[in-house]
Protein backbone atom coordinates (compact mmCIF):
# COMPACT_ATOMS: atom_id res chain seq x y z
CA UNK A 1 0.00 0.00 0.00
CA UNK A 2 1.28 3.47 -0.67
CA UNK A 3 1.40 5.98 1.78
CA UNK A 4 -2.25 7.61 0.39
CA UNK A 5 -4.54 5.73 -0.91
CA UNK A 6 -8.54 5.80 -1.02
CA UNK A 7 -9.93 9.55 -0.35
CA UNK A 8 -6.42 11.19 0.29
CA UNK A 9 -5.39 10.00 -3.27
CA UNK A 10 -8.53 11.02 -4.97
CA UNK A 11 -8.15 14.69 -3.34
CA UNK A 12 -4.36 14.95 -4.07
CA UNK A 13 -5.12 13.98 -7.84
CA UNK A 14 -7.89 15.74 -8.44
CA UNK A 15 -5.73 19.36 -6.81
CA UNK A 16 -3.19 18.74 -9.33
CA UNK A 17 -5.38 18.81 -12.13
CA UNK A 18 -7.21 21.52 -10.82
CA UNK A 19 -4.66 23.59 -10.08
CA UNK A 20 -2.79 23.27 -13.69
CA UNK A 21 -6.22 23.53 -15.40
CA UNK A 22 -6.72 26.67 -13.26
CA UNK A 23 -3.55 28.29 -14.54
CA UNK A 24 -4.40 27.52 -18.52
CA UNK A 25 -8.34 28.98 -18.15
CA UNK A 26 -7.14 32.06 -16.49
CA UNK A 27 -4.55 33.09 -19.26
CA UNK A 28 -6.46 31.98 -21.95
CA UNK A 29 -9.34 34.16 -20.41
CA UNK A 30 -7.70 36.88 -20.33
CA UNK A 31 -6.07 36.58 -23.75
CA UNK A 32 -9.45 35.90 -25.37
CA UNK A 33 -11.34 38.94 -23.21
CA UNK A 34 -13.37 35.77 -21.81
CA UNK A 35 -15.17 37.07 -18.53
CA UNK A 36 -16.91 34.18 -18.31
CA UNK A 37 -13.57 31.76 -18.63
CA UNK A 38 -11.96 33.98 -15.93
CA UNK A 39 -15.15 33.64 -14.18
CA UNK A 40 -14.86 29.38 -14.09
CA UNK A 41 -10.60 30.21 -13.54
CA UNK A 42 -11.86 31.54 -9.95
CA UNK A 43 -14.13 29.09 -9.98
CA UNK A 44 -11.22 26.62 -10.40
CA UNK A 45 -9.00 28.49 -7.92
CA UNK A 46 -12.35 28.03 -4.91
CA UNK A 47 -12.20 24.00 -5.92
CA UNK A 48 -8.54 24.11 -5.27
CA UNK A 49 -9.10 25.61 -2.07
CA UNK A 50 -11.84 23.68 -1.37
CA UNK A 51 -9.73 20.63 -2.03
CA UNK A 52 -7.14 21.61 0.56
CA UNK A 53 -9.24 22.26 3.45
CA UNK A 54 -11.04 18.61 2.23
CA UNK A 55 -7.49 17.32 2.44
CA UNK A 56 -6.54 18.61 5.59
CA UNK A 57 -9.74 17.34 6.73
CA UNK A 58 -9.89 14.24 6.39
CA UNK A 59 -5.48 14.14 7.59
CA UNK A 60 -6.31 15.49 10.81
CA UNK A 61 -10.28 14.09 11.63
CA UNK A 62 -8.47 10.58 13.49
CA UNK A 63 -6.18 12.83 15.51
CA UNK A 64 -6.80 13.29 19.34
CA UNK A 65 -4.48 15.81 21.00
CA UNK A 66 -4.65 16.52 25.06
CA UNK A 67 -5.99 19.97 24.29
CA UNK A 68 -8.95 18.53 22.00
CA UNK A 69 -10.49 15.90 23.96
CA UNK A 70 -12.91 14.77 20.95
CA UNK A 71 -9.84 15.15 18.60
CA UNK A 72 -10.42 16.92 15.64
CA UNK A 73 -13.66 14.63 14.78
CA UNK A 74 -15.35 18.21 13.34
CA UNK A 75 -12.76 19.03 10.86
CA UNK A 76 -14.37 17.55 8.68
CA UNK A 77 -17.52 19.17 9.52
CA UNK A 78 -15.75 22.85 9.23
CA UNK A 79 -14.33 22.01 5.98
CA UNK A 80 -17.82 20.90 4.80
CA UNK A 81 -18.85 24.41 6.43
CA UNK A 82 -16.12 25.87 4.34
CA UNK A 83 -16.85 24.29 0.81
CA UNK A 84 -20.51 25.38 1.37
CA UNK A 85 -19.68 29.15 1.83
CA UNK A 86 -16.97 29.53 -0.90
CA UNK A 87 -19.72 28.44 -3.34
CA UNK A 88 -22.31 31.05 -1.69
CA UNK A 89 -19.41 33.42 -2.23
CA UNK A 90 -19.05 32.33 -6.02
CA UNK A 91 -22.54 32.56 -6.90
CA UNK A 92 -22.62 36.04 -5.80
CA UNK A 93 -19.95 36.88 -7.72
CA UNK A 94 -20.87 35.47 -10.82
CA UNK A 95 -24.29 37.31 -9.91
CA UNK A 96 -22.82 40.46 -9.98
CA UNK A 97 -20.74 39.85 -13.27
CA UNK A 98 -23.66 38.59 -15.12
CA UNK A 99 -25.80 41.95 -13.96
CA UNK A 100 -23.00 43.72 -15.37
CA UNK A 101 -22.51 41.65 -18.66
CA UNK A 102 -26.37 42.49 -19.15
CA UNK A 103 -25.54 45.98 -19.09
CA UNK A 104 -22.45 46.57 -20.78
CA UNK A 105 -22.03 43.66 -23.32
CA UNK A 106 -18.30 42.70 -24.27
CA UNK A 107 -17.54 41.04 -27.03
CA UNK A 108 -15.52 37.84 -26.79
CA UNK A 109 -12.43 36.84 -29.70
CA UNK A 110 -11.06 33.42 -30.37
CA UNK A 111 -14.18 31.83 -29.44
CA UNK A 112 -12.81 28.43 -31.01
CA UNK A 113 -9.82 28.36 -28.32
CA UNK A 114 -12.31 29.24 -25.86
CA UNK A 115 -14.44 25.96 -26.99
CA UNK A 116 -11.47 23.70 -26.79
CA UNK A 117 -10.38 24.98 -23.18
CA UNK A 118 -13.99 25.08 -22.55
CA UNK A 119 -13.72 21.21 -23.14
CA UNK A 120 -11.10 20.23 -21.42
CA UNK A 121 -12.17 21.56 -18.76
CA UNK A 122 -15.50 19.55 -18.85
CA UNK A 123 -13.15 16.52 -19.36
CA UNK A 124 -11.05 17.52 -16.10
CA UNK A 125 -14.39 17.84 -14.43
CA UNK A 126 -16.06 14.83 -15.45
CA UNK A 127 -12.55 12.68 -13.82
CA UNK A 128 -13.40 14.66 -10.99
CA UNK A 129 -17.13 13.55 -11.08
CA UNK A 130 -16.36 10.00 -11.48
CA UNK A 131 -13.52 10.31 -8.27
CA UNK A 132 -16.53 11.44 -5.99
CA UNK A 133 -19.71 10.85 -7.34
CA UNK A 134 -20.39 7.91 -4.82
CA UNK A 135 -20.81 11.23 -2.36
CA UNK A 136 -23.12 13.26 -4.45
CA UNK A 137 -26.24 11.64 -4.92
CA UNK A 138 -29.01 9.67 -2.31
CA UNK A 139 -29.05 7.52 0.47
CA UNK A 140 -30.69 5.02 -2.07
CA UNK A 141 -27.65 5.17 -4.13
CA UNK A 142 -29.40 6.64 -7.22
CA UNK A 143 -26.83 9.35 -7.44
CA UNK A 144 -27.32 12.90 -9.12
CA UNK A 145 -28.12 15.99 -9.22
CA UNK A 146 -31.66 16.07 -9.12
CA UNK A 147 -30.90 14.41 -5.62
CA UNK A 148 -28.36 16.39 -4.18
CA UNK A 149 -30.34 18.55 -2.53
CA UNK A 150 -31.98 15.77 -0.29
CA UNK A 151 -31.12 17.16 3.86
CA UNK A 152 -27.83 15.22 4.95
CA UNK A 153 -29.38 13.34 7.73
CA UNK A 154 -31.24 11.56 5.17
CA UNK A 155 -27.96 10.15 3.58
CA UNK A 156 -26.25 7.04 4.51
CA UNK A 157 -22.89 6.93 4.72
CA UNK A 158 -21.28 5.26 1.53
CA UNK A 159 -18.24 3.29 3.84
CA UNK A 160 -15.48 5.19 1.37
CA UNK A 161 -12.90 3.93 4.23
CA UNK A 162 -9.46 4.44 3.31
CA UNK A 163 -6.89 1.56 3.80
CA UNK A 164 -4.78 3.77 5.60
CA UNK A 165 -5.69 3.61 9.01
CA UNK A 166 -5.60 7.54 9.44
CA UNK A 167 -8.35 7.66 7.56
CA UNK A 168 -10.76 5.96 9.59
CA UNK A 169 -13.42 7.69 11.32
CA UNK A 170 -13.29 8.80 14.64
CA UNK A 171 -15.53 6.99 15.80
CA UNK A 172 -17.21 3.55 14.89
CA UNK A 173 -20.69 4.12 12.53
CA UNK A 174 -23.90 3.27 13.80
CA UNK A 175 -24.37 -0.72 13.68
CA UNK A 176 -27.88 -0.36 12.45
CA UNK A 177 -30.92 2.28 11.83
CA UNK A 178 -32.72 2.50 15.32
CA UNK A 179 -36.77 2.79 15.06
CA UNK A 180 -36.33 6.29 16.23
CA UNK A 181 -34.13 7.34 14.21
CA UNK A 182 -33.41 8.53 10.86
CA UNK A 183 -29.91 8.00 9.05
CA UNK A 184 -27.19 10.10 9.51
CA UNK A 185 -24.02 10.37 7.40
CA UNK A 186 -20.63 10.31 8.19
CA UNK A 187 -18.29 13.60 8.93
CA UNK A 188 -16.43 12.56 6.38
CA UNK A 189 -19.15 11.77 3.44
CA UNK A 190 -20.41 15.40 4.99
CA UNK A 191 -16.83 17.21 3.55
CA UNK A 192 -16.50 14.58 0.87
CA UNK A 193 -19.90 15.63 -0.49
CA UNK A 194 -18.93 19.16 -0.40
CA UNK A 195 -16.39 18.30 -2.62
CA UNK A 196 -18.03 16.52 -4.96
CA UNK A 197 -21.09 19.88 -5.00
CA UNK A 198 -17.61 22.34 -5.96
CA UNK A 199 -16.61 19.53 -8.93
CA UNK A 200 -20.28 19.34 -9.71
CA UNK A 201 -20.70 23.22 -9.68
CA UNK A 202 -17.24 23.54 -12.17
CA UNK A 203 -18.36 21.12 -14.60
CA UNK A 204 -21.91 23.01 -15.62
CA UNK A 205 -19.23 26.11 -15.56
CA UNK A 206 -17.57 24.66 -17.94
CA UNK A 207 -20.38 23.85 -20.19
CA UNK A 208 -21.79 27.36 -19.99
CA UNK A 209 -18.40 28.19 -21.36
CA UNK A 210 -18.73 26.29 -24.36
CA UNK A 211 -22.26 26.66 -24.77
CA UNK A 212 -21.85 30.40 -24.89
CA UNK A 213 -18.49 30.21 -27.04
CA UNK A 214 -20.00 27.90 -29.64
CA UNK A 215 -23.16 30.23 -30.05
CA UNK A 216 -20.34 33.22 -30.85
CA UNK A 217 -18.60 31.10 -32.89
CA UNK A 218 -21.05 29.65 -34.91
CA UNK A 219 -24.03 31.74 -35.40
CA UNK A 220 -24.51 35.72 -36.19
CA UNK A 221 -27.58 36.32 -33.70
CA UNK A 222 -27.30 39.74 -32.83
CA UNK A 223 -27.94 38.87 -29.09
CA UNK A 224 -25.48 35.78 -28.81
CA UNK A 225 -23.37 37.96 -25.99
CA UNK A 226 -26.49 37.66 -23.64
CA UNK A 227 -26.47 33.60 -23.40
CA UNK A 228 -23.24 34.10 -21.13
CA UNK A 229 -25.11 35.71 -18.05
CA UNK A 230 -28.13 34.67 -18.75
CA UNK A 231 -26.42 30.87 -18.12
CA UNK A 232 -24.57 32.01 -15.56
CA UNK A 233 -27.52 32.91 -13.69
CA UNK A 234 -28.87 29.41 -14.65
CA UNK A 235 -25.80 28.15 -13.08
CA UNK A 236 -26.02 30.30 -9.85
CA UNK A 237 -30.04 28.59 -8.95
CA UNK A 238 -28.54 24.92 -9.62
CA UNK A 239 -25.44 25.53 -7.16
CA UNK A 240 -27.65 27.28 -4.52
CA UNK A 241 -30.37 24.30 -4.83
CA UNK A 242 -27.67 21.90 -4.07
CA UNK A 243 -25.48 23.47 -2.08
CA UNK A 244 -27.85 24.99 0.58
CA UNK A 245 -28.63 21.57 2.48
CA UNK A 246 -24.51 21.39 2.98
CA UNK A 247 -24.51 24.66 4.51
CA UNK A 248 -27.61 24.43 6.50
CA UNK A 249 -26.71 20.99 7.89
CA UNK A 250 -22.80 21.62 8.84
CA UNK A 251 -23.37 24.86 10.38
CA UNK A 252 -26.60 23.36 12.45
CA UNK A 253 -23.86 20.72 13.66
CA UNK A 254 -21.29 23.65 14.93
CA UNK A 255 -24.02 25.09 16.86
CA UNK A 256 -24.74 22.37 18.85
CA UNK A 257 -28.25 21.77 18.10
CA UNK A 258 -30.22 19.02 18.48
CA UNK A 259 -30.14 16.79 15.83
CA UNK A 260 -33.04 17.11 13.02
CA UNK A 261 -33.88 13.18 13.91
CA UNK A 262 -33.84 13.05 16.98
CA UNK A 263 -36.66 14.20 19.09
CA UNK A 264 -35.72 15.06 23.19
CA UNK A 265 -39.40 15.44 24.38
CA UNK A 266 -40.59 12.38 22.90
CA UNK A 267 -37.26 10.24 24.24
CA UNK A 268 -37.26 11.62 27.80
CA UNK A 269 -41.10 10.02 27.47
CA UNK A 270 -40.21 6.78 26.68
CA UNK A 271 -36.94 6.99 29.24
CA UNK A 272 -39.59 7.07 31.83
CA UNK A 273 -41.92 4.63 30.33
CA UNK A 274 -39.77 2.17 29.64
CA UNK A 275 -37.28 2.44 32.65
CA UNK A 276 -38.70 1.52 35.99
CA UNK A 277 -36.99 3.14 38.96
CA UNK A 278 -36.65 6.66 37.22
CA UNK A 279 -38.47 9.55 39.01
CA UNK A 280 -38.04 12.39 36.78
CA UNK A 281 -35.60 13.57 33.88
CA UNK A 282 -34.17 17.39 33.59
CA UNK A 283 -31.48 19.18 31.50
CA UNK A 284 -31.68 16.70 29.08
CA UNK A 285 -29.29 18.02 26.03
CA UNK A 286 -28.67 16.33 22.85
CA UNK A 287 -25.96 17.01 20.73
CA UNK A 288 -24.17 16.25 17.37
CA UNK A 289 -20.29 15.71 17.45
CA UNK A 290 -19.76 14.77 14.01
CA UNK A 291 -21.57 12.30 11.90
CA UNK A 292 -22.91 10.05 13.92
CA UNK A 293 -21.72 10.32 16.71
CA UNK A 294 -24.53 11.76 19.14
CA UNK A 295 -23.49 12.66 22.76
CA UNK A 296 -26.55 13.16 25.43
CA UNK A 297 -26.28 14.05 29.05
CA UNK A 298 -29.15 14.02 31.62
CA UNK A 299 -29.83 14.22 34.88
CA UNK A 300 -31.63 11.56 36.35
CA UNK A 301 -33.54 11.59 39.48
CA UNK A 302 -34.13 8.03 41.33
CA UNK A 303 -34.67 6.59 45.36
CA UNK A 304 -31.01 6.10 46.14
CA UNK A 305 -27.71 4.75 45.08
CA UNK A 306 -28.16 1.42 45.04
CA UNK A 307 -31.59 2.01 42.89
CA UNK A 308 -29.61 3.77 40.65
CA UNK A 309 -26.98 1.46 40.10
CA UNK A 310 -30.13 -1.62 39.13
CA UNK A 311 -31.16 1.15 36.37
CA UNK A 312 -28.07 2.55 35.33
CA UNK A 313 -27.30 -0.37 32.45
CA UNK A 314 -30.85 -0.08 31.37
CA UNK A 315 -30.57 3.62 31.14
CA UNK A 316 -27.31 3.00 28.99
CA UNK A 317 -29.58 0.52 26.88
CA UNK A 318 -32.24 2.72 26.46
CA UNK A 319 -29.89 5.11 24.96
CA UNK A 320 -27.80 3.25 22.69
CA UNK A 321 -31.16 1.72 20.88
CA UNK A 322 -31.81 5.50 20.53
CA UNK A 323 -28.90 5.89 18.33
CA UNK A 324 -26.89 7.64 21.36
CA UNK A 325 -23.72 6.33 22.25
CA UNK A 326 -22.01 8.76 23.82
CA UNK A 327 -23.98 9.61 27.33
CA UNK A 328 -23.07 11.49 30.73
CA UNK A 329 -25.69 10.64 33.76
CA UNK A 330 -26.15 12.57 36.79
CA UNK A 331 -27.99 10.84 39.38
CA UNK A 332 -29.61 12.47 41.94
CA UNK A 333 -31.17 10.11 44.77
CA UNK A 334 -33.81 11.28 47.20
CA UNK A 335 -35.53 9.81 49.99
CA UNK A 336 -39.08 8.85 49.51
CA UNK A 337 -41.27 9.43 52.65
CA UNK A 338 -43.95 6.88 51.34
CA UNK A 339 -45.35 4.78 48.08
CA UNK A 340 -49.12 3.49 49.28
CA UNK A 341 -51.57 4.11 46.78
CA UNK A 342 -54.01 5.31 48.74
CA UNK A 343 -51.87 8.14 50.34
CA UNK A 344 -52.18 11.50 48.38
CA UNK A 345 -48.51 12.12 46.78
CA UNK A 346 -46.74 15.34 45.93
CA UNK A 347 -44.78 15.28 42.83
CA UNK A 348 -40.91 16.35 43.62
CA UNK A 349 -39.41 19.67 43.30
CA UNK A 350 -38.49 20.04 39.67
CA UNK A 351 -35.36 22.15 40.35
CA UNK A 352 -31.86 20.36 40.44
CA UNK A 353 -31.32 18.27 43.49
CA UNK A 354 -27.30 18.66 43.27
CA UNK A 355 -26.54 22.15 43.07
CA UNK A 356 -23.31 24.34 43.01
CA UNK A 357 -22.64 25.88 46.53
CA UNK A 358 -24.66 28.92 46.91
CA UNK A 359 -22.45 31.93 46.45
CA UNK A 360 -23.34 34.32 44.35
CA UNK A 361 -25.71 34.94 41.50
CA UNK A 362 -23.13 34.85 38.40
CA UNK A 363 -22.53 31.40 39.63
CA UNK A 364 -25.95 30.40 39.10
CA UNK A 365 -25.99 31.86 36.03
CA UNK A 366 -23.38 29.73 34.94
CA UNK A 367 -25.07 25.95 35.47
CA UNK A 368 -27.52 24.03 34.00
CA UNK A 369 -30.18 24.33 36.28
CA UNK A 370 -29.38 27.47 38.91
CA UNK A 371 -31.25 29.90 37.54
CA UNK A 372 -34.60 28.27 38.45
CA UNK A 373 -33.51 28.65 42.54
CA UNK A 374 -31.53 32.09 42.36
CA UNK A 375 -33.42 34.38 40.05
CA UNK A 376 -35.79 34.41 36.24
CA UNK A 377 -32.95 35.76 34.45
CA UNK A 378 -33.30 32.50 32.36
CA UNK A 379 -36.48 29.84 32.38
CA UNK A 380 -36.67 27.69 34.69
CA UNK A 381 -36.91 23.94 34.20
CA UNK A 382 -41.12 24.17 35.21
CA UNK A 383 -41.24 26.80 32.24
CA UNK A 384 -39.76 24.93 29.47
CA UNK A 385 -41.05 20.98 30.23
CA UNK A 386 -39.03 19.64 27.80
CA UNK A 387 -35.77 20.40 30.35
CA UNK A 388 -37.67 18.24 32.90
CA UNK A 389 -40.16 15.37 32.83
CA UNK A 390 -40.76 13.60 35.87
CA UNK A 391 -43.12 10.53 36.73
CA UNK A 392 -46.91 11.96 37.68
CA UNK A 393 -47.02 8.94 40.68
CA UNK A 394 -43.40 10.34 42.15
CA UNK A 395 -43.47 11.30 45.63
CA UNK A 396 -41.90 14.11 47.72
CA UNK A 397 -38.45 14.28 48.08
CA UNK A 398 -36.65 14.65 51.75
CA UNK A 399 -33.91 16.11 52.74
CA UNK A 400 -31.34 13.53 51.80
CA UNK A 401 -28.97 13.74 49.21
CA UNK A 402 -26.52 10.49 48.16
CA UNK A 403 -23.26 11.21 46.14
Amino acid sequence: MGRYTGKKCRLISMFWLTTFFFLVEIVVGYVTNSMALVADSFHMLSDVAALVVAFLSVKMSPKKWSKNTFGWARAEVLGALVNAVFLVALCFSITVEACKRFIEVEEIHEPRLIVVVGALGLLVNVIGLFLFAEHGGHGHSHGGIAHSHTRLTQLVSVGARDDNENDETFCPPMEKEHSHNGKIPSADQMNMRGVFLHVLADALGSVIVIASATVVWLTNWKYRYYMDPALSVLMVMLILRSVWPLLQESALILLQTVPTHIQVDAIQRRLLDKVDGVLAVHEFHVWQLAGDRIIASAHIRCRNLSEYMKIAEKVKEFFHNEGIHSTTIQPEFVEIADFSEDRVQEAPSEDCVLDCPKTDKPCALSTCCGPSKHGRDTPSPGDTPYLCRQRNNSVASGGGVGA
